[in-house]
């Protein structure tokens, strides 16, 4: 997991002792009621005031916004990891799966091989699994890819927050935060490129997976064909508006040691499969850069 961490404090309020006014009116108004949010963890509200105190080009309020703005756009980013799967057990989940499909696929070729009915019906069933779990793994990290990315927009302008502000005003903070910034953003950078590895990798199995599962089909007398096989060569799972998408929740399961569970047309044809081999089974599978340190205190 990323570690996130700017060592957050704020270039504050620039006249810490004045009452806030309701209405923001002038760059410095407008500064301390979006230090005010970020303080209280309103990063959208944040945001918009510092930008507005930015808007104005006053030279004294432009580098403490932008540093603040940082900050603001960095907790965004942290945010949106919140979001979505982390990028590690994604990964870990999309090479499962294929390691699991790759089991199938090896399966399918012994099946094909021998031409024996009950082999190839128990091949395709289990290849039915697979693809499910092929297509939950693939689910999961197009997440994670969403979320990742929609971080790496936000740090990458935190990043160039804390650059400006240092432009407009020598500060050893905002040198060193847009440093830390950067090295989670490499770090984040690897993990986008991980995942981006990881739904090739998916896509490609389960074009492999279905291009032989296709074959067995083509090998089943119909009387022998399992429940649901008729039509299913392009077949597109839909969406379940009232549950877990399938394999989701069995992919959970198997990851927390509990048995995939198949439909009873399913569980039916797979233990007629196995009545003559009952000993077989096919194996079913299964970043720290700190943070931006406390900004100064405008005495002004």
């Amino acid at each position: 997991m990323l570690g996130l961490g700017l060592a957050l404090g704020l270039a504050l309020r620039v006249f810490a002792e004045a009452p806030a006014p309701a209405t923001p009116r002038t760059p410095r108004e407008f500064f301390n009621a979006g230090t005010r949010q970020l303080e209280d963890g309103k990063l959208k509200q944040a945001e918009a005031l510092l930008e507005a105190a930015l808007a104005a080009q006053r030279e004294s309020v432009q580098p403490p916004a932008l540093y603040n703005l940082g900050h603001v756009r960095f907790a965004q980013g942290a945010e949106e990891l919140q979001k979505g799967p982390a990028a590690k057990p994604a990964a870990g989940r999309a090479r499962a799966g294929a390691q699991a499909a790759d089991a199938v696929i090896q399966s399918a070729d012994a099946a094909l091989a021998s031409r024996e009915v009950r082999q190839l019906v128990a091949s395709y069933l289990q290849g039915r699994g697979a693809r499910r779990e092929l297509r939950a793994a693939a689910k999961i990290v197009r997440q994670a890819l969403e979320t990742h990315r929609a971080a790496l927009q936000r740090w990458q302008r935190a990043s160039g927050d804390f650059k400006s502000s240092l432009e407009l005003r020598s500060s050893e903070d905002a040198r060193q935060n847009a440093e830390i910034v950067d090295r989670n953003i490499a770090r984040l950078v690897d993990s986008i490129r991980e995942l981006q590895a990881a739904a090739s990798a998916l896509a490609e199995k389960e074009q492999e997976l279905g291009e032989k599962m296709k074959e067995m089909r083509g090998n089943i007398p119909d009387q022998d064909m399992p429940p649901g096989a008729a039509g299913e060569e392009d077949e597109e799972e839909q969406e379940q508006p009232n549950g877990p998408e399938p394999g989701m929740e069995e992919g959970r399961r198997r990851s927390e040691g509990e048995e995939m569970t198949l439909s009873p047309e399913e569980a039916g044809w797979l233990l007629e499969s196995y009545k003559l081999d009952s000993d077989r089974r096919l194996p079913m599978g299964e970043p720290e850069a700190g943070k931006p340190r406390s900004p100064d205190r405008p005495t002004w």
